[in-house]
């Protein structure tokens, strides 16, 4: 009898716990808290956007010699003016007054005016060269031209964060000419600011021009680069690229590479913001400096070229979560379910450099990785905002990132 009375709550409790079983196998993160995101630790003061102020940094007026710095204010002072005037430099080569001109080309990105085949025409004595600007545009049409551009500034900005730091109103800017702004190598003025700000369609150095001058109205130190990349099919050609300055240190930038016709996903425009020079230098090249024994006066040429080292604004590398163990899901499933939430196409994620990068992604899609990372996600999601399992990965092998592309129920 007392074997009876001890056999029934036995039973009971093994009722129990098969029923707990049941139900934690059934749903095992029925008592698992929602994975979050972790914070991100940024650097940089954040600032009230209406305090920024304008900066005409002169990063390449600083590198010229002594000779040549009245040539460079003779330049700016002929340059803006509202029609081509004839003017006079004495004891200057034609060579280092092409060397003071590129200088503030490249220091003054809002000069659109001048031809870019052929800026301008000279005369060379024995101590004395005359100089005439080749304008495309004058007059009240120049006039005009100015006051479409700093309205087009003015409307680049209208949704600006009110308070941001550098990195975030880089990243603004990023976004804002991928999306306003097309290749195109047949528009009017595609080599300038204007053709990317105004006409909305521009080519590398356009895209670069623009950059530069909307950081520089943040008050950002920013300039460009030139050099070469192999973006088709492995080809060298000519190209533009920017470097800007976030904390102490330099990055390169490749808003053009940033804006390709093909991308499918959201996470390839940032591919190429904030990297360091041996990051770029995969599929770009830099033109020599111009003090360099590379040098040579019919080549393009760098004037200012910052060395760029630093890892820590790396946009990948802060806003993507780095999988270094895919058993270890918690950031993945948190960074599923923020994509989720907002309906997002895809969701990206970093391998970490010190797996093998093939391997890493094979294993992660072979092995039902993602799936489980979506049946775990969809727990915490919304009925409306489930991820279907219909889904596909996309391997981006060098720059070390899996894509998710998300459908939803």
């Amino acid at each position: 009898m007392n074997k009876k009375k001890l056999l029934i709550p036995i039973i009971a409790l093994a009722v129990v716990i098969a029923i707990i079983l049941v139900v934690v196998f059934s749903d095992p993160y029925r008592f698992r808290p929602e994975p979050k995101l972790p914070e991100k630790q940024i650097s940089l003061e954040t600032k009230e956007t209406i305090k920024r102020t304008i900066i005409s940094s002169e990063l390449c007026k600083n590198k010229l010699s002594e000779k040549l710095l009245p040539v460079y204010e003779t330049i700016g002072e002929f340059m803006n003016k509202s029609d081509s005037e004839t003017f006079y430099v004495e004891n200057v080569s034609e060579g280092d007054f092409e060397l003071a001109y590129e200088a503030y080309s490249a220091d003054h990105p809002e000069v659109f005016w001048i031809d870019t085949k052929s800026a301008y025409s000279y005369y060379e004595t024995e101590s004395t060269l005359e100089i005439e600007f080749n304008y495309i545009l004058s007059g009240t049409t120049l006039v005009n031209a100015r006051n479409d551009l700093n309205k087009a500034l003015t409307k680049a900005f209208a949704n600006v964060p009110e308070k941001a730091n550098d990195l975030e109103i880089e990243v603004y800017i990023n976004n804002y000419l991928v999306e306003h702004c097309s290749y195109d190598t047949n528009s009017a003025m595609c080599h300038t600011a204007y053709g990317a700000l105004v006409n909305g369609k521009a080519v590398c150095d356009g895209y670069a021009h623009a950059f530069q001058l909307l950081c520089s109205k943040m008050g950002i130190a920013c300039s460009i680069i030139e050099g070469t990349s192999d973006f088709n099919d492995g080809k060298e050609e000519g190209h533009m690229w920017n470097c800007i300055k976030l904390g102490d240190d330099w990055y390169n930038v490749d808003v053009t590479w940033n804006d390709i016709n093909s991308a499918q996903f959201f996470c390839e425009r940032f591919f190429y913001l904030n990297l360091t020079d041996e990051a770029i230098l995969k599929d770009h090249k830099f033109s020599p400096m111009f003090n360099s024994p590379d040098y040579i006066g019919t080549t393009t040429f760098n004037i200012f070229l910052p060395e760029c080292k630093a890892t820590e604004f790396r946009y990948l590398d802060i806003y993507y979560i780095t999988i270094a163990d895919p058993k270890n899901d918690n950031d993945m499933i948190a960074s599923l379910i923020a994509s989720a939430n907002k309906k997002e196409e895809s969701c990206s994620f970093l391998i970490a450099e010190s797996l093998p990068y093939a391997e890493t992604c094979r294993e992660i899609i072979n092995n039902g990785y993602i799936n489980e990372w979506i049946s775990a996600a969809n727990h915490y999601c919304s009925k409306a905002n489930q991820i279907s399992m219909e889904t596909k990965a996309y391997t981006y092998k060098n720059h070390n990132v899996l894509t998710v592309e998300l459908n939803y129920e």
